[in-house]
């Protein structure tokens, strides 16, 4: 049974042990580690300091959960998981929503003579005694919870607190579609409203989405979130909001507010927690009004490096080979959200030095990097990929990303100048590492070009991992199994995990993602291939006698080693 919360001021709560003694008590780390992680706590000073737990989190020797469960045996609390929050709105928002964020603390209910409260640093006098003066509580009765259950609490307690305010304050003369052009632009500034966009953005930087989706249906306005690639419902909007609510968001991204039928682009920047995310908007008028998306853009900083994209060592080794060569091309191949473009920044990171000119044709530019020229294609005002390529040949280039490669002409020119010294970058939509060799040939660029310029091809995809806060050991389905051609017997050697659904992941058993690859080599056996026979068919034959792994082997190589499920293997791969 859990230890019972207690109710005492936070500046009496027992602190027998310290931290790191219980961490290494539990096995969870060693002393030579604590050491390491105390090291760069004491050189943090002022505001960049930080608690032992988070760092321990963000240096990845532990999970929130296991830092969450060592402070509550450390302090003698009980810890909540997210399945055991049932939070009462109206007491939740008795702490203003600033104090609840700066203080991760989220009231839970009313005590005899006090308030339950969750925090995930109960050691945190001050945000305690915030938490006091806010409310005129003089007991709180503390629990420990992780950081992002706190957090994800939050968002999803005061977002509601928004909408209800948006819902109480959009009256009739609002809700209709009828509305002149200057109402329109005078409700979309209304203070209900730019809390109520403010809230949706917000809200999903801090939920690790990708997009957000806002469309119009018969029954209301819905808000959707991807994360980990898979749409999650977040809520939904009156459907007399829908006017005020997309005027707002077309005015802060740079749009016609008065264009209801055509289909239109802008760009914002949204402040979360002090960091600025800038976002790519479009607009597409559908029956029911139009549906608004809001692509969220990583920054440079959040850019995943080669080590951590998921591949295997000897496939990090053959890329890395590759792009530190002096010329030649490097071809990334796969469908929509399969994670191209952070191979290609991370490709880049790599090579970009001082030393080299790289320029990227890129549409539109996604991510700003410093100390490269980036380069926006405007194919409307005849400014395409072919003829950015061959001005950027003119600039004395060393490294070239071309965002994507969609024609005969742009094909050829990347190959010619992979074979004049450059290094080239570029993407090609095909299911697999072979296609993409043939995909060139037939766009009409010539064999021997493809044969003598291109050097890699990498095709990849993106699946979710189990999440850590809920991973347990499973049994796949047999039918699954037999799909992924996998004898049930073969199992004994694996070692499958999958998450049963937790406040951490939102219910669904996953969180996060890790890429998997195919990694192909172009040999002098794939030369003769293209010149001869450049068929997918021929060219898989010579991968496969490569020693290439194929998307499926790599993907199933990770559901053995519990990095992701047999269901999730079946479903992208």
């Amino acid at each position: 049974m859990p230890v019972q919360p207690i109710e005492t001021p936070a500046a009496e709560l027992p602190q027998r042990r310290r931290l790191g003694d219980v961490l290494i008590e539990r096995d969870l780390l060693t002393r030579e580690q604590l050491e390491e992680v105390l090291a760069a706590q004491r050189r943090l000073t002022g505001k960049d300091r930080k608690r032992l737990g988070q760092l321990l989190v963000e240096m990845g020797y532990l999970t929130e959960r296991q830092v969450a469960q060592a402070l509550a045996e450390l302090l003698a609390l009980e810890l909540v998981d997210g399945n055991d929050l049932a939070v009462p709105m109206e007491v939740a928002r008795l702490l203003p929503r600033q104090v609840a964020e700066r203080a991760r603390v989220l009231i839970l209910g009313r005590t005899e003579d006090g308030l339950k409260v969750a925090t995930a640093d109960p050691t945190n006098v001050v945000a305690l005694d915030d938490v006091r003066a806010y409310t005129g509580a003089h007991s709180l009765s503390v629990v420990v919870a992780p950081e992002s259950v706190i957090k994800e609490q939050i968002a999803r307690v005061y977002s509601m607190a928004a909408q209800a305010q948006f819902d109480a304050h959009t009256d009739e003369a609002t809700r209709t579609d009828l509305l002149e052009d200057a109402e329109l632009a005078r409700a979309a500034d209304q203070a209900p409203t730019v809390r109520l966009v403010n809230q949706i953005l917000t809200d999903a930087i801090r939920m690790g989405a990708s997009d957000v989706h806002i469309e119009q249906q018969s029954d209301g306005v819905w808000v959707r979130h991807r994360i980990d690639g898979v749409l999650r419902d977040v809520t939904r909007v009156h459907k007399g909001a829908a006017p005020a609510l997309i005027s707002r968001l077309k005015i802060v991204s740079g749009m016609n507010i008065a264009e209801k039928r055509l289909p239109q682009d802008g760009r914002m920047k949204i402040e979360t927690d002090g960091v600025t995310t800038e976002a790519r908007v479009s607009t597409l008028p559908a029956i029911h009004g139009e549906k608004v998306v809001i692509r969220l853009l990583a920054s440079a900083e959040r850019i995943t490096q080669i080590d951590g994209l998921g591949m295997e060592p000897d496939q990090r080794e053959t890329l890395l080979e590759a792009a530190n060569s002096p010329q030649g091309l490097i071809l990334i191949t796969g469908p929509t959200g399969s994670g191209k473009t952070n191979t290609l920044y991370s490709v880049l990171t790599t090579t970009a030095s001082r030393e080299k000119n790289v320029v990227t044709l890129e549409d539109p530019v996604e991510i700003q990097l410093p100390g490269i020229t980036q380069v926006q294609i405007d194919p409307r005002s005849g400014f395409t990929f072919a003829n950015g390529l061959r001005a950027v040949l003119r600039q004395d280039p060393d490294v070239i990303l071309v965002g994507e490669v969609r024609d005969a002409e742009t094909a050829s020119l990347a190959l010619e100048a992979a074979l004049t010294g450059h290094l080239v970058l570029t993407t090609v939509h095909t299911n697999n590492a072979p296609a993409a060799v043939t995909r060139l040939v037939e766009m009409g660029a010539e064999p021997f070009l493809v044969a003598s310029s291109l050097r890699l091809v990498v095709a990849q995809r993106l699946v979710r991992r189990p999440c850590s806060g809920c991973v347990k050991p499973y049994q796949p389905d047999e039918d699954v199994l037999r799909r992924l051609g996998v004898r049930p017997e073969a199992l004994a050697s694996a070692r499958p995990l999958r998450g049963v659904g937790c406040m951490e992941c939102n219910g669904t058993g996953y969180r996060g993602r890790t890429g998997v690859f195919e990694v192909f080599p172009i040999t002098a056996e794939t030369h003769q291939i293209v010149l001869r026979t450049p068929t997918e068919a021929a060219v898989a034959e010579v991968a496969a006698r490569a020693g290439m792994r194929t998307l499926r082997e790599a993907a199933l190589a990770k559901a053995w080693r519990g990095e992701t499920t047999f269901e999730e293997v079946l479903r992208v791969c």
